[in-house]
């Protein structure tokens, strides 16, 4: 997406954590064309073979288009970025190999990989389908991706074929993942029954999946993150078993500030399907935490009432689900309301006839999708229904938009909000609100339990607040990459969130 503001400087911030400061590292520039990703980045070596500098950054043309040469399965830390300046993102596709046929997938990572502002596709040079964009392969890597376009896979956007991976994926767009030939793939996230350390969401949006989000296959995740994300047309296979976002066994989920519209669009004729599901954790000792709020999910009316006598449409929330937004108290902030997008696909009622009809398959609108926008009325409940005020969904699509940082009214109630932004370096803003005089101490403390800088101890009256951490502990000395906690004691109450830095 092309819009900034100053409601995303978590982006310059987040993309310091990878890049380390761009500016100060070592620039390569690939030439366009077939093949020369992988020679440029695999011939930057020295006469013995070692790479010429292990923090170099690989800078990517705009208004350009790279073929690969097969898949591209760097074995050490790759970044790739586009260069400065107006034009479109540079395009990445798929090529195929003299005499061979269209490869699995475009990129195949062995280590950590990082990407902003690239267009990356599984379509190939003659117009075949690969079958995924991504593939995770190596346990415990990171990729971080700002500002880039995943577009066109058969099977799915990631396959987390390992274990204890964190992906981080903030401003971009993924779309048209799989085909109505075989809906029952269609994913963004597939983990194969691998656990998953982290999956992390903001500000992204996504639409035209003919199956799901996340498609769990046995595999716990630690910490899964979705805030302020648009998803369209996510069709669910038309069975209850295949919904939008299946967390299975997590430990932390956060969902807020998201719009779904006419995802699980098919229905199901075996139940009631629900956008979000969740089991309980596996690990030992673990406490599951669930914070859902402040989301929009709808369908259209028209779409609803298409649907043959045996099948049933979808709910927003699993029981799970619902008991956590019930015992927090939240039930009130997810709504329910039809917003108009400026210009979206079409409602998939031809798509979703032919499914189940059981004629040839119908394929979801998906002319001028690189021209869709999905901005909403300023009059929308939804333009003011966020946890601090915003907008529902994903903010690039309102470039006029900043943070709320004051109330009109004072609180009534006492509640920690999520630090901002998350990861984060070198600091980040944690929010909180009193309903009446309180003594409040804020603390960070490290994994371990143990304390590593206290932010506020006094007395304060009733209100909103706002205090930065610099990410130094109480010697002044910079922490160290990792998990921390924040956590809140404030009259009888008390709250405890995480957060992670990254460097």
């Amino acid at each position: 997406m092309k819009v900034k503001r100053n409601f995303l400087l978590f982006v310059v911030l987040f993309l310091a954590v990878s890049f380390v400061q761009i500016n100060a590292q070592r620039e390569v520039t690939i030439t366009p064309g077939f093949g020369t990703i992988g020679t440029t980045i695999f011939g930057d070596t020295t006469a013995t073979g070692e790479r010429v500098d292990p923090n170099t950054i690989y800078v990517l043309e705009r208004d350009a288009l790279y073929i690969l040469d097969g898949e591209f399965s760097p074995t050490f830390p790759v970044t790739m970025v586009a260069s400065e300046g107006t034009g479109e993102r540079p395009r990445i596709i798929l090529g195929v190999p003299s005499g061979g046929t269209t490869p699995e997938q475009a990129i195949r990572p062995r280590a950590d990989f990082t990407a902003k502002g690239l267009y990356i596709s599984a379509l190939d040079e003659f117009g075949g389908i690969g079958t995924r964009i991504m593939r995770h392969e190596e346990n415990g890597i990171k990729i971080v991706l700002d500002d880039c376009h995943l577009d066109i896979a058969g099977q799915a956007a990631f396959r987390v074929n390992t274990d204890d991976t964190k992906t981080f994926m903030t401003n971009c767009i993924i779309s048209n993942i799989g085909s109505m030939t075989s809906p029952d793939n269609g994913r963004c996230f597939d983990d194969r029954g691998n656990d998953i350390d982290t999956i992390y969401v903001e500000n992204c949006t996504f639409y035209n999946f003919t199956s799901q989000i996340i498609r769990d296959a046995g595999g716990d995740i630690n910490y899964a993150y979705f805030n302020n994300n648009t998803f369209i047309n996510v069709g669910g296979a038309g069975s209850t078993g295949q919904n939008m976002l299946e967390l299975g066994a997590a430990n932390e989920v956060v969902y807020t500030n998201n719009i779904a519209k006419d995802c699980n669009f098919l229905g199901a004729d075996d139940g009631v399907g629900a956008l979000l599901t969740l089991l309980p954790p596996t690990d030992d000792g673990v406490t599951q935490t669930v914070v859902a709020k402040n989301n929009n999910t709808f369908w259209t009316p028209e779409l609803v009432a298409s649907y043959p006598d045996s099948v049933s449409a979808a709910v927003a929330f699993d029981s799970l689900i619902t008991f956590y937004i019930d015992a927090n108290g939240d039930a009130a902030s997810n709504i329910s309301e039809v917003v108009a997008f400026t210009d979206g696909p079409d409602v998939p009622l031809e798509t979703t006839a032919a499914f189940w009809a059981g004629t040839d398959a119908v394929e979801m609108d998906k002319e001028g999708h690189e021209n869709f926008n999905f901005a909403y009325p300023t009059t929308a409940v939804s333009y003011t229904a966020g946890t601090n005020g915003q907008p529902l969904g994903d903010l690039n699509w309102f470039p006029g938009v900043t943070s709320v940082d004051d109330f009109e009214t004072l609180p009534v109630s006492y509640e920690l909000l999520n630090n901002y932004p998350n990861p984060f370096n070198p600091s980040t803003t944690i929010k909180y609100t009193i309903p009446e005089q309180a003594n409040v101490k804020l603390t960070i403390y490290n994994s371990l339990g143990q304390e590593v800088a206290t932010l506020i101890n006094t007395a304060q009256n009733a209100g909103s607040y706002s205090v930065t951490w610099n990410g130094e502990n109480k010697s002044g000395v910079k922490v160290s990459s990792g998990i921390y906690l924040f956590k809140l004691d404030a009259g009888n109450f008390v709250a405890t969130k995480k957060m992670v830095m990254l460097k």
